[in-house]
């Protein structure tokens, strides 16, 4: 279940089957899929569906089951090139959300924070892949409340680490991180009709447009001074919804990222319930940032610093040291 988590959806928009059939053949199955990444696909354009439709339906006559499609349903999706579109089998989707409702606290609280040098506030967030409603909740409100903990009249700047954030669910990370990442729109995603659709933090709310997601339960904490230095801190560990982060204060005042390239999943996904339950998480937006400049591939710091993982929480841990020198400078 690791690629689930690793390379997980950012948008929790659910596209249901419209296969309404009682009994769905797989002939029907395929039909389904097509209809999905015809219309949604971020490369759609770039594709050939006739061919692709071609090879995939030339399989059926080896497939009596809707559970032998699943390999042809790969295929597909290999063929249209996008490698943050994947295919979820039902059995799978089963195991991953019965292990979601069983996370302990340990699963939830994917990051960990302390004061550096006595005045520099360090943010250490780790992939969160989780979409129970009660884990988003429990990290969105923990984050904050973690955030509050080390704010103090004497802090100089934040260092939010992101070097080893996988993906997963943007949007409690966002909310988590409002309290420095501050109100407003903080990025777009773009769809394949270049529609422009806006994503924000507000008084602990994060969501896309006019749209809520997810929301701390009690008053969002403010900080106490916003004027801050942050410093953002990247690496090739760093995806898909990691890199919403990165976007979300990319071209901020008063931030600037330290480190290397982002691993450049930086396109949103959607989810497709598919009529035996399987899953179909498909590309369907790249990432903007504030002011509207487009990623889709990786993310350039602005200082690059080559780093081992290995030096992550040690002392010689020189882009640390770096982006604490910065804040002091700034």
């Amino acid at each position: 279940m690791k690629y689930i988590y690793i390379f997980f959806f950012l948008i929790f928009i659910t596209g249901c089957s419209k296969n309404k059939k009682t009994t769905v053949t797989p002939k029907d199955y395929l039909d389904e899929v097509f209809e999905i990444v015809e219309e949604h696909s971020i490369r759609r354009d770039f594709v050939d569906f006739n061919e692709i439709k071609r090879k995939a339906y030339s399989k059926l006559n080896d497939t009596d089951s809707i559970e032998n499609c699943y390999p042809i349903i790969k295929s597909i999706l290999k063929d249209i090139g996008e490698r943050h579109t994947f295919f979820i089998p039902k059995d799978e989707v089963e195991k991953w959300k019965s292990a979601n409702k069983k996370a302990g606290i340990n699963e939830i609280i994917t990051f960990k924070n302390q004061l550096l040098n006595e005045n520099i506030g360090y943010i250490h967030m780790k992939g969160f892949g989780n979409i129970d409603s009660i884990a988003i909740q429990q990290y969105a409100d923990s984050l904050q409340n973690a955030i509050k903990s080390i704010d103090n009249k004497n802090l100089k700047g934040w260092v939010i680490d992101l070097r080893e954030n996988t993906g997963g669910n943007c949007w409690p990370m966002l909310t988590g991180l409002g309290p420095i990442l501050g109100n407003g729109i903080c990025g777009y995603f773009i769809d394949n009709n270049q529609k422009k659709s806006s994503w924000f933090y507000q008084d602990g709310k994060s969501g896309i447009e006019s749209r809520t997601i997810t929301k701390v339960s009690k008053q969002p904490y403010n900080l106490l001074n916003n004027l801050n230095p942050v410093a953002i801190l990247t690496g090739g560990q760093t995806i898909s919804s990691g890199e919403v982060v990165v976007t979300a204060f990319h071209n901020k005042s008063n931030v600037r990222s330290f480190g290397l390239s982002t691993g450049g999943l930086s396109t949103g996904n959607a989810i497709y319930n598919l009529s035996d339950s399987s899953m179909l998480v498909l590309t369907e937006s790249i990432y903007a940032d504030r002011e509207g400049n487009i990623f889709g591939k990786r993310i350039d710091p602005d200082e690059k610093i080559g780093f081992s993982y290995q030096s992550i929480g040690q002392p010689n841990d020189l882009v640390v040291e770096r982006a604490i020198n910065w804040i002091y400078e700034n």
